[in-house]
This record gives structure tokens, C-alpha cells and sequence, in this order.
């Protein structure tokens, strides 16, 4: 475990300064060479910083970019998150550079959706379908041993640094990563939610870490091999993910497969929403309507996420279903116009859209969101007292 070591103040805030001003001066470069040398002395200064565990230097720093140069901010996060899931290591006195990559998953079920284990043998096929369909050739490949809800994986620069070290210390062994199931945090339960695999793909220094980069082999290769790797995934997790619905997204580093895992959600838990409730109470969605509204923690501040309640048009005060909608750096508006598609996708015509702002509220009793009616009021969710509890149909 990551221990933190005393750093004064006074040294706390000169370090944030100088990444602070460092990430300014390579904002506002106007040529690739100059932008080269300010990420060398960024990456130089992260890396050092997060190898002795002094990483809310970064966080200080990103909190003064946040509102005083959004395009410095940007040339920071960028940096810090890619020092974070990737670094170099020394194998059989050569060495080698590391990549932290995360496999998600998108599911839902009526059930607990799995957060559990992986045995040795899914461990070693997953790895066997890296190397076959993602990494260049010789590349050493590690797999944990546990498929991940969103709340316990690693959060900070630092968190994400330890796991990546661990992983990329796996593949110059034997491949396999066990995870204490103690050491991770209890999953928020959610009708639909992402999980993820995370693994490593280790080569020499300067090598190509996917096959797809490699001289002589077409770069357009990469759809192909990334559209059979899901499909080998699915089949692979298939028998741990009984009861669910699920859908393997494309694999990134780290943060980019995080990013990727939570916009692609958004539709997913929407759509999730709308089949749970047809295969459960029998509820047809031209019976239903939505309710649409924005939540924000202060009115100064941006709009947070939408909210979306569902109900019954017959009984529209109660709201059966919610779905929390982040707006992930989109606009407001935006964000509508394609919650409004997605619902009349599915087969939900009317819609109601409040124009004032909500608090971002929870459910005092159980910590659940509360959700939009169309009377400009937020409610908890409350199940339909009539209906069957019962699918319909199996998920499978």
C-alpha cells in the first residue's frame, strides 16, 4: 500500500506552482518542438512526484488550471492521467514500458450484477485473447483476477499508478494478478452499470504495444481486431454473468476505456430501464412517460447531470424508475436533444422537460438518488404495486 511521506506546505505549494506554470507555457506553444519540451519537463516532474507518492501536488495544480486556463488544465490531466496508467521497468536488465488497459462491460439484470473473482483458467484465456487479437507481437500480457464495479477501482493518480505497477510486475511473472476481495470497497447496487477487467501489456522500450502499430501490418486492422476481441470476451465471461444482459465495450488505457465506459452507459441504463420495467410489470412503454430535469449542487456552479423520471401516464406523481443521466463535459442542451431521441427510440412518445434547475438531492434513508415527476417535484423511485415481479422472458 501507497504511503504517504511528510512534504511540507510551503514545498507542497511550489511544486503545484511550477507544474501550474509548465502546463501554461505549453498551452500556449505554437510549435510541436516547444511542445515536446515542456511534456518532457511535465512528465519528468509528474512521474517523480507520483513515484514518492506526492500526488495532491497534480490535484493542487489541476484545482488552480480548473477555472484559470481550462486549456492548461487539459495539457495536465492529459499528461498526469497517462503517467499514472503507464511507466517503464527494468525485465531481464532491459527496459520496458508498461500500459494499464481496462476491458468494460456494460450490464444490467434484475438481480446483484457480479463484482467476483475470475478463476485462473478465464484469467489465462483473457490473456491469451490479448496477445492474440490486441498486443504486438512478443509482448508480455497480465490479467487481475477480478471483474470490477466502477467504485473499486483505483481513483487517484496514485491509486491508478500502484495498480498499473502491480499488473506490469505480473506480466514478467506469470501473468496473473490475485486481488485481495477484502480490499475492495462494497458496489453501489444498480439495475445497470459498468464492470471492468483491467490487464497490462508490457514490451521493450520504443516497441509497438498494439499489433495494429507494427511495420507491414495495415493500421485499419485495429476495427477488425478490436470487434474479435469483444466478441472472445463475451464468450469468455459469459457463464459468470448469468441473469444479466450484457455488452463488451472496445478496450483503452485506462482512462480512456473509464470515459468510454461512462458515456456509453448513459443510453444503455436508459434502454435498461425501459426493458426491466416491460419484462417485469409488463409495462409497455406508450403507457409510459418521462420526465426530464437538470441537478446541480450549487447555482453557481454547472449544471452536474440530468435526471430522468419514469412513470406511469395514468399515475403520473409517482415515478417507478430513474435513470441519472452525467453530462460529462456536454452542454445542457445537447445532452437533451439526445435523451429525447433515445426515449422516443424506445418507445416512450411523451416527455416532459422542466426548465428550473433541482439540488442534487439524495434519499436520506438509503443514499438513492431521487428523480423528477411531472409536477416539478423530486421523489424517490417506488416500484408498481401491480404487475407480475416477474420477467417475462430470461436474461441472458
Amino acid at each position: 500500500m501507497r504511503r504517504s511521506r511528510y512534504i511540507s506546505r510551503a514545498r507542497h505549494h511550489a511544486d503545484a506552482d511550477t507544474l501550474a506554470k509548465l502546463a501554461r507555457r505549453m498551452s500556449e506553444s505554437g510549435s510541436r518542438i516547444e511542445d515536446q519540451l515542456w511534456e518532457r519537463r511535465l512528465v519528468e516532474l509528474i512521474n517523480d512526484r507520483l513515484a514518492r507518492g506526492f500526488e495532491e501536488v497534480i490535484d493542487a495544480a489541476l484545482d488552480e488550471l480548473s477555472s484559470s486556463n481550462p486549456r492548461a488544465y487539459d495539457d495536465l490531466a492529459d499528461l498526469a492521467e497517462s503517467c499514472a496508467e503507464s511507466t517503464t521497468l527494468e525485465i531481464d536488465g532491459k527496459v520496458n514500458e508498461g500500459l494499464l488497459i481496462a476491458l468494460p462491460v456494460l450490464a444490467w439484470s434484475r438481480y446483484k450484477l457480479p463484482t467476483l473473482a475470475l478463476s485462473p483458467a478465464m484469467v489465462s484465456n483473457i490473456a491469451v485473447q490479448i496477445g492474440a487479437h490486441l498486443a504486438a507481437r512478443g509482448a508480455r500480457c497480465a490479467v487481475a483476477d477480478t471483474l470490477y464495479s466502477i467504485d473499486q477501482l483505483p481513483e487517484s493518480f496514485g491509486e491508478v499508478r500502484d495498480a498499473a505497477e502491480a499488473l506490469f510486475g505480473s506480466a514478467a511473472q506469470d501473468g496473473r494478478l490475485k486481488i485481495d476481495p477484502k480490499s475492495l470497497r462494497e458496489p453501489v447496487a444498480m439495475l445497470a452499470d459498468s464492470r471492468y477487467v483491467l490487464a497490462a501489456i508490457v514490451v521493450p522500450q520504443g516497441a509497438p504495444i498494439y499489433h495494429w502499430q507494427q511495420t507491414g501490418v495495415d493500421p485499419d486492422a485495429k476495427t477488425a481486431a478490436i470487434e474479435a476481441f469483444r466478441e472472445q470476451l463475451a464468450g469468455i465471461l459469459a457463464p459468470v454473468m448469468t441473469g444479466c444482459r450484457f455488452r463488451v465495450l472496445a478496450p483503452n488505457a485506462f482512462h480512456a476505456a473509464l470515459r468510454l465506459g461512462d458515456r456509453e452507459l448513459r443510453e444503455f441504463s436508459l434502454d435498461a430501464a425501459i426493458s426491466f420495467l416491460k419484462l417485469s410489470y409488463e409495462l409497455d412503454p406508450s403507457t409510459l412517460q418521462a420526465t426530464v430535469a437538470a441537478y446541480e449542487e450549487k447555482r453557481d456552479l454547472p449544471t452536474t447531470e440530468m435526471r430522468i423520471g419514469i412513470s406511469r401516464v395514468a399515475d403520473d406523481d409517482v415515478v417507478i424508475e430513474g435513470v441519472v443521466w452525467p453530462l460529462l463535459g456536454d452542454d445542457e442542451e445537447r445532452s437533451l436533444e439526445e435523451i429525447e431521441a433515445t426515449l422516443k427510440r424506445l418507445g416512450i412518445n411523451r416527455i416532459v422537460t422542466h426548465a428550473h434547475r433541482f439540488p442534487l438531492e439524495y434519499c436520506d434513508d438509503c443514499g438513492a438518488p431521487v428523480f423528477p415527476n411531472p409536477s416539478g417535484h423530486s421523489v424517490h423511485t417506488e416500484p408498481p404495486e401491480d404487475g407480475t415481479e416477474q420477467p417475462v422472458s430470461p436474461l441472458h
